[in-house]
């Protein structure tokens, strides 16, 4: 059972069609997959669609469309992590080590904690991956 750990950089592929939504929907299809997100990748996901509909990449209608998916997938088809303090905290040494955005260090450290189930990050962000691996862990960059 993989446990696939999606940044939302990846997860916009699944919902918009772009480069590297191929894979990510590869990745969903794999019937045993377990597909994991932290709380922030909510505020997030929304936060790229409504840039998307902004700069009219995406039309109102897309927009709704996208969100309502999303919605349904978020309660069916996805383990939400909720942030912590301890992610906060160590987001701080993940920032340092690897110059991560604030975000992304969030992630990461969210992603830390499912070490001893040895997820795998999705992720589209080059220094998120490069930050994934180099703690060994492996990563899939769509």
């Amino acid at each position: 059972m993989p446990l696939y750990f999606f940044d939302t950089s990846a997860l916009v592929k699944r919902y918009h069609i772009e480069s590297g939504s191929e894979k990510v929907n590869e990745i969903f299809n794999n019937p045993d997959g377990v597909f994991i997100v932290t709380s922030l990748t909510v505020t997030e996901f929304v936060s790229a669609f409504a840039r998307k509909l902004h700069e009219k990449v995406i039309s109102e209608d897309d927009f709704r469309f996208c969100l309502s998916e999303f919605a349904k997938d978020i309660i069916s088809l996805f383990w939400i992590i909720d942030l912590e303090r301890s992610h906060i905290n160590k987001s701080i040494s993940l920032i340092i080590k690897h110059n991560l955005r604030t975000l992304d260090s969030l992630q990461l450290s969210a992603f830390l904690d499912l070490s001893s189930l040895n997820p795998i990050m999705i992720t589209s962000d080059e220094a998120l991956f490069d930050a994934t691996v180099k703690e060994g862990f492996s990563a899939i960059k769509p």
